[in-house]
């Protein structure tokens, strides 16, 4: 009976936070192993159409001349320039190879055989895809690919970074029936992880997507500067956290662009601080996977299968959802929206003349009257607002928002997405490139996030999903360990509320929401909608259902009172610096958004002396709690803490300190 294919990216992989495994040891008692990954690579002047995404997408037809000399340049200089600095240190480069290369240019064949470097597979050529093949197709492509490189240097081939990070829902077994050993298209660890392939063994290498030229460098506002402080600050945090278990750095590069001549001596930057330590062992990835599955495999993966059992045993305990809605199933269009009935005073009136009922109407189109063009909040300008103080007299309140998320895979069907979001993540099933490198968050990043919070005695607030909840109990006990206030999420980042659901549909998804979130003994009294999605309606929604305050709105540097039912408060979050936001959606230097934060906590000291200031900015284990990133948000921390009008409560406490100074 044919072995049937996974139908959850969950499936591959199980999850075991990295506080909880048994350590990992190198050999030679060395603690950070080190690879060096130059992608050799081979780019078809005229490739052959591809599926699920397009090679050359700058001009209507190929060939793209600009796009394929680029590339081009990398095998006929850049790689000879690359490898005469890597020989003046004691690395060993495993060559991420188009294999096809092999055979189109002899020369770069027997400068491999000639470094003894390594080498992974990244496909044939760089042009040509796994998506659209079939099983006998995929499994006839690593045949060639174990053929090509035993033909030109007797090595056998033990992994692959596929090309394009482009898998099918077979990759996994696939690759290990061919023999291999590693596959390192998966971004979610530090050290290696096993697979799960029946009757087979195979790991997934740590690689980088962040550490790596190209995606920085390619029509990208990173520098060289950047990317040599990016790869020091990232070591220097494995380097740190490997004194209580091995851990894997990887840098990779691309010779068309680490070889260029202004980019190569950025190179000699890195190396130079990496050779400057002890206790690193710079390994092939070969050498790695094989020392991983001799010595840490098996145990690895019994105690993940059974880490595994018991939080499966703890889900089993939720209960049930509330019937109907949103849940699992596809929404139902909205009808034509009917006139608005008058159920809210004008937009300019005072909350205390609240609407009791929510809103099934809208949009509301602009009408050339005093106030919004929607009737959510009151118009009140900040000269026109009486004073507000915090306790004690500290009136800057610094509120980091730790965002948990559920990101599905495959996408659930029906579902509209955000396009930061859910549009990133539309790729063919397994989207391991999108959804490793936010999987990332939950097993590491979180972690040191936590461990920064404490150092400065904060109390993490936590906006977390339903489906995050469900299937990290752990999880949520080290957050409730460490006194965490809750925010609903929604269902998940790949559910979000929009204008598509019914009035109905959207007041079970919030119910759903904060009942299965009950059912796992968190009371929130907070909602975050996931990626800030909402309804025209959400808000009377969610005053209807007892929520008691809002962060999706990115208005404010106080809270105030929405016009809903219950006493729903927004706490605004700052745009500006939310870390998806800032450094993976508009590309943007760590050291500029640092310069931001400083300067933004500076100048709210000085305004919170006339009235009080929120800073309340989201912070996701998958972006500010990477090694690179990590730094910066304890050093805004220890800045923001040594402002003498810092105060640093949950959010919690900011609502009930603004309901404090409310008259009556």
């Amino acid at each position: 009976m044919p072995t049937p294919a996974p139908r959850s990216i969950k499936d591959f992989v199980r999850y075991v936070p990295v506080t909880r495994r048994p350590p990992v040891s190198w050999p030679g008692g060395k603690r950070l192993a080190v690879w060096i990954v130059p992608n050799v690579e081979f780019y078809e002047y005229t490739p052959p159409p591809a599926v699920g995404r397009e090679t050359w997408d700058r001009v209507p037809s190929h060939p793209d001349v600009r796009e394929y000399g680029f590339r081009d340049y990398g095998n006929r200089v850049g790689i000879w320039r690359m490898d005469e600095v890597l020989r003046e240190y004691p690395v060993r480069a495993t060559a991420s190879l188009n294999l096809a290369l092999l055979d189109h240019f002899p020369e770069i064949a027997q400068l491999i055989r000639d470094r003894g470097w390594g080498v992974m597979s990244h496909g044939l050529y760089n042009t040509r895809f796994l998506y659209g093949m079939d099983e006998e197709q995929e499994r006839a492509f690593y045949r060639d690919n174990v053929q090509t490189l035993a033909r030109h240097t007797g090595q056998a081939l033990k992994g692959i970074l596929t090309p394009a990070i482009t898998n099918t829902a077979l990759t996994p077994r696939l690759i290990a029936e061919a023999g291999l050993s590693y596959h390192a298209d998966w971004v979610h660890d530090d050290v290696p992880v096993p697979i799960i392939v029946p009757g087979q063994r195979l790991i997934s290498m740590p690689y980088s997507y962040e550490l790596n030229d190209a995606p920085l460098w390619d029509g990208r506002p990173y520098g060289g500067r950047y990317f040599v402080q990016a790869c020091i600050d990232a070591f220097d945090r494995l380097y740190a956290e490997s004194a209580d278990g091995g851990r894997v750095y990887c840098i990779a590069l691309h010779p068309y662009q680490i070889g260029q001549p202004h980019h190569v001596g950025h190179l000699r930057q890195v190396l130079d601080h990496l050779c400057a330590h002890d206790g690193v062992w710079f390994a092939t990835g070969d050498e790695i996977a094989q020392h991983f599955l001799d010595h840490h495999h098996d145990t690895q993966l019994s105690f993940a299968e059974d880490y595994h059992a018991r939080q499966a045993a703890r889900r089993t305990s939720v209960p049930a959802p509330v019937p109907g809605g949103a849940q699992g199933t596809a929404l139902t269009p909205a009808p034509a929206p009917s006139p608005v009935p008058s159920i809210a005073p004008s937009a300019s009136a005072a909350p205390s003349a609240l609407a009791t009922t929510p809103v099934d109407g809208g949009p509301w189109p602009a009408q050339r009257r005093p106030g919004y063009d929607h009737p959510h909040l009151p118009w009140q300008p900040w000269p026109a607002r009486p004073s507000l103080q915090w306790p004690g007299g500290r009136n800057l309140a610094v509120v980091p928002l730790i965002v948990l998320e559920s990101y599905e895979d495959p996408l659930p069907p029906g579902w509209p997405q955000v396009r930061t979001v859910g549009g990133g993540l539309a790729r063919e099933f397994p989207n391991i490139s999108r959804v490793s490198t936010r999987e990332y968050g939950h097993r590491v990043g979180i972690f040191r996030l936590l461990d920064a919070l404490r150092r400065h005695g904060i109390r993490p607030t936590v906006a977390i999903d339903a489906l995050t909840a469900e299937d990290y109990p752990d999880l949520v006990d080290v957050l409730r360990a460490d006194g965490a206030e809750f925010v609903a999420h929604g269902l998940s980042v790949t559910r979000p509320q929009t204008s598509a659901m019914t009035l109905q549909e959207e007041r079970a998804y919030i119910a759903q929401t904060l009942q299965r979130l009950q059912g796992c003994g968190i009371a929130t009294r907070g909602w975050f909608g996931a990626d800030y999605s909402e309804s025209t309606r959400t808000p009377q929604l969610l005053g209807e259902a007892g929520v008691e305050y809002l962060s999706d709105w990115a208005n404010d540097e106080q809270p105030y009172r929405m016009t809903a039912p219950g006493r729903l408060v927004a706490t605004p979050l700052w745009a500006d610096f939310d870390d998806q936001t800032v450094l993976i959606n508009r590309m943007c230097n760590l050291d500029m958004m640092e310069d931001h934060f400083i300067k933004a906590l500076d100048h709210l000291a000085v305004d919170a002396g006339r009235s009080a200031r929120l800073l309340h900015f989201c912070v996701r284990p998958w972006v500010l709690g990477a090694p690179l990133r990590i730094a910066m948000f304890e050093r805004v921390l220890a800045h923001a803490c040594a402002q003498p009008q810092a105060w640093t409560p949950t959010l919690g406490e900011v609502v009930d300190a603004w309901w404090a100074q409310q008259p009556g």
